[in-house]
């Protein structure tokens, strides 16, 4: 018993110093993606005989994973080839992936294979053309996905905006794909992502390898409705009148815009028209003595129109007036008026039965026994007295005769106003340049500025356009705001000689001048430059105008406070008797406004002119301001010193004429 106990212990002890001899017969590779296989060939050698079990094993950062196991058996000296294959899929490897190694062991004896990395990523290369977008807009994006080895994908692709839910799917084959998402027609204005998903299944239909890329996108506001709105239903006459239009977009939210607002009356005759911004109240006046009826409002902004109307009130209403010995009552109102007035002359009451169209007066005379006498007369909202001598046998009230009493009126009327038409034309003839450039009552640049004062060839002139036919294409332009505009009203300084200076600038680069307000804008259209590609002349110009600007604040007293943007968008042009007439598309001149006053003397860049002069070697930086996203140039690749010798020639000759 003792013996066979010291036997088993001895063929125990002599196996373990027994070693066999692994070897990887091939490397394995950098990197794989889950789905691939990965071949391991290896060899046993042994100086002894073995007998055991072989087994691989998957070593990650997680519980170590058995993908091979084999009986072996070997002679001493023997050697044996083995082929394995670790196929990357969950239900044979789990969870596993990340820095892994290969362990390969008979009993005791081990060997690892060099570190490789399971990957579960996709690389997915795509551009998008814009980042601005119209609600209702599709966006198509296409690209290429690969693995982390570099191999192509055949997979699947979706793309989704983010927190909207809004998905699209698709298809990758070849390692390429195509799609086509459509924003919805009522997707409220604003910054969105834009997500791209890549993924893989295996033949369980679990996803193996996924990719992702986000894309910032902006929804723009898209006119939908014009609605005008008045602050009372019915005006009452000789008061004015609230009326406001409002621009919705898709989702109902005002739009900062401009809209025309016509008036007329029933006869279809046109009272007023003007230009004002949208949520606005535009106040219209309306005249005493305007007759009780239903007049129309008419609003046209961004391709919409809307209708409304409003009523005048009926007003009976008369002026009362004690002159001498005579009552002069006067129709103020707008209907007939057909009253019974109260007039007593001391204690004595009298009756006037007043009968008077629209503006008509009468005139009624008071006797009276030799006296002092208090006479008061009164209606329904009028009462007045005076205390007056009166003459005459019996107290009594009479209508007098009018005629002498209107000519006598007439002619004093016809008297105040030629004097007072000869006076304001003394006035405006003698007003100086600089007073006749600016309009306090306006507060901005008068309509006639272009024509009379700034411009110095026939056809660079730009009207606004409700609508028009023309030629549909993009253009550039740059908008001036003069932010101190009111202060320079009141002041004879050098700032018109330098914006007369700015417009002649841009005639030579063959802009046009549209004025709204204390706007400037300079255009830059095809129709005109005879080029499509006007966004880089238009920045060129712009940072000129900086220049000449800021030159002007250092060498006069007289500064001018600016703002300077630079934006891109669709206008309808046409050419007619020598003037350009545009209509703009969507919010090309409101932003253009907008950006304009965020800008403090720099040039800012809308984004849809930025994603342009980026193609142009123009560096840019995003920033945002009053929430609106805005791009300031940081550098520009030039080809020559063109831009900087023309500024310093300008300013030497504007020198030299000072």
């Amino acid at each position: 018993m003792k013996g066979g106990i010291t036997a088993l212990f001895l063929i125990i002890l002599i196996s373990s110093f027994i070693s066999a001899n692994i070897i990887f017969n091939e490397q394995i590779g950098s990197v794989y993606n889950l789905g691939d296989s990965i071949h391991v060939p290896i060899t046993i050698k042994t100086s002894q005989s073995v007998s055991g079990v072989l087994q691989m094993d998957l070593l990650c950062n997680t519980t170590p994973v058995n993908f091979y196991k084999n009986g072996i058996k070997l002679d001493a000296g023997e050697e044996k080839n083995l082929d394995s294959f670790l196929i990357l899929i969950k239900n044979i490897i789990g969870d596993n992936k990340g820095t892994c190694k290969i362990k390969a062991s008979i009993g005791d004896d081990y060997a690892l294979s060099n570190e490789f990395k399971i990957s579960d990523l996709l690389n997915i290369d795509s551009t998008l053309e814009k980042t601005d977008f119209d609600a209702g807009e599709n966006i198509f994006l296409t690209g290429k996905v690969t693995k982390e080895t570099g191999e192509d994908s055949e997979g699947f692709i979706e793309a989704e905006i983010l927190t909207k839910g809004i998905i699209k799917s698709g298809t990758i084959t070849d390692n390429s794909f195509n799609i086509n998402l459509s924003l919805p027609e009522d997707l409220k204005a604003g910054e969105y992502t834009l997500q791209l998903r890549a993924s893989e299944k295996d033949s369980d239909g679990l996803t193996t390898n996924t990719g992702t890329k986000n894309y910032d996108i902006y929804v723009n506001q898209v006119p939908t409705n014009l609605e005008l709105v008045f602050e009372n239903e019915e005006a009452n006459p000789g008061e004015s009148l609230g009326i406001k239009a409002i621009l919705h977009d898709q989702t109902g939210e005002p739009i900062n815009s401009t809209v025309f607002i016509t008036i007329k009356n029933p006869a279809n005759k046109i009272f007023e028209q003007r230009e004002i911004n949208t949520d606005e109240f535009f106040e219209y006046p309306i005249k005493s003595n305007e007759p009780p009826e239903e007049w129309k409002v008419f609003a046209t902004s961004n391709k919409l129109t809307a209708e409304a109307g409003f009523r005048i009130k009926e007003k009976e209403e008369a002026n009362i007036e004690i002159i001498n010995k005579t009552v002069l009552i006067t129709n103020t109102g707008n209907v007939f008026y057909n009253k019974t007035l109260l007039i007593k002359i001391g204690d004595v009451p009298l009756n006037i039965y007043a009968k008077l169209k629209v503006g008509e007066s009468k005139k009624y005379v008071l006797s009276a026994p030799n006296g002092e006498y208090n006479v008061k007369v009164t209606d329904d909202n009028n009462e007045i007295d005076k205390v007056m001598s009166l003459t005459g046998k019996a107290i009594g009230i009479k209508e007098a005769s009018g005629g002498s009493f209107w000519i006598v009126i007439w002619i004093s009327l016809i008297v105040i106003l030629g004097i007072a038409a000869f006076m304001i034309f003394n006035k405006v003839r003698k007003k100086p340049f600089f007073g006749r450039m600016f309009s306090s009552k306006n507060k901005g640049f008068k309509k006639n500025l272009v024509k009379e004062e700034l411009m110095t060839q026939e056809g660079n002139k730009a009207e606004l356009s409700l609508s028009i036919k023309g030629d549909k294409q993009d253009a550039s332009l740059i908008c001036l705001k003069i932010k101190n505009l009111k202060e320079m009203e009141s002041k004879k300084g050098s700032a018109s000689d330098t914006i007369k200076k700015i417009t002649e600038i841009t005639e030579e680069k063959k802009a046009v001048t549209y004025e709204n307000q204390d706007y400037l804008f300079f255009i830059f259209a095809p129709v005109k430059t005879k080029t499509f590609k006007n966004e880089k002349p238009a920045l060129e110009t712009a940072e000129t105008l900086q220049e000449i600007l800021k030159e002007h604040n250092k060498k006069f007293n007289q500064k001018i406070d600016f703002g300077i943007s630079l934006n891109h968008g669709t206008i309808v042009a046409k050419s007619e008797s020598n003037v350009f007439k545009f209509m703009s598309m969507g919010s090309l001149i409101t932003g253009s406004k907008k950006i304009a006053s965020l800008s403090k003397g720099e040039i800012l860049l809308s984004s849809k002119i930025n994603d342009s002069l980026r193609l142009q070697q123009v560096k840019t930086e995003k920033e945002t301001r009053d929430g609106i996203p805005v791009f300031t140039v940081k550098a520009i690749k030039r080809e020559n010193e063109e831009t900087k010798k023309f500024i310093r020639k300008f300013m030497e000759r504007q020198n030299k004429e000072k």
